[in-house]
């Protein structure tokens, strides 16, 4: 059985991806980001406090828009800057939800690739740790930091709830 980073990286081949568009962190990378990442935006409780469901415990003030269809990532490159590479955060809901797997890329591409990978828990972060953009498993986008502005932007031209 095929474990989900090689399943994602082959969907990226599949899909025509470049490794500068889309790629995994190394093994040896991830830690320090993923620490660097929960540091910037989720409360601690405690030394079990796992890297999964983070958007239970955000630090600091977030904004949420509901999407009914469960398709908020269809909209991201409305949200994020689409010449900003970004870190990506995944989880596989159904099989694994403890495990939360690190790449990097562009909206675009990561769009694509959200769109081929059935329930997944998926964290967008600014690669300075300034902001954060989220869709839980409830179909609700969640952003903390700069990021606000755009959603609550995005929130008004667009009429969602």
């Amino acid at each position: 059985m095929t474990g989900f980073k090689e399943n994602t990286i082959k969907i990226a081949s599949a899909l025509g991806l470049s490794n500068d568009n889309f790629a995994a962190v190394g093994i040896h990378d991830w830690p320090l980001i993923m620490q660097k990442i929960e540091r910037n935006f989720v409360k601690k409780e405690n030394s079990n406090t796992k890297f999964n469901w983070w958007w239970e415990s955000f630090k600091g003030p977030h904004f949420s828009i509901d999407f009914i269809n469960d398709n908020a990532f269809i909209f991201l490159d409305q949200i994020v800057d689409k010449e900003e590479k970004v870190w990506f955060v995944a989880c596989d809901s159904d099989y694994d939800p403890s495990k939360f797997w690190l790449f990097q890329g562009y909206i675009n591409p990561i769009q694509k690739i959200i769109g081929e990978l059935p329930y997944i828990e998926y964290y967008i972060v600014s690669k300075k740790y300034e902001w954060l953009i989220c869709e839980s498993d409830h179909g609700v986008l969640i952003g903390l930091g700069s990021i606000i502005p755009k959603m609550q932007q995005f929130k008004i031209e667009n009429n969602v709830a």
